[in-house]
């Protein structure tokens, strides 16, 4: 049999949004998954552009 993992959390899409909201899970000790459809990142997508006041958040965040 195989062995299923233990999730708490599944995240759809890995974008922006969806890593940030992954990593914030797991830095809280979440067992998150994060899932994404599209095997590579060669694709245009609206979170492409990261703004200033979005990097100090990320910056504050570690």
């Amino acid at each position: 049999m195989v062995k299923q993992p233990q999730t708490r959390c599944v995240i759809a899409g890995g974008g922006p949004a969806g890593m940030m909201a992954g990593y914030l899970l797991a830095r809280a000790g979440v067992p998150v998954l994060v899932l994404e459809k599209h095997a590579d990142f060669n694709r245009d997508f609206r979170g492409d552009t990261i703004h200033p006041s979005t990097l100090e958040l990320m910056h504050e965040l570690g």
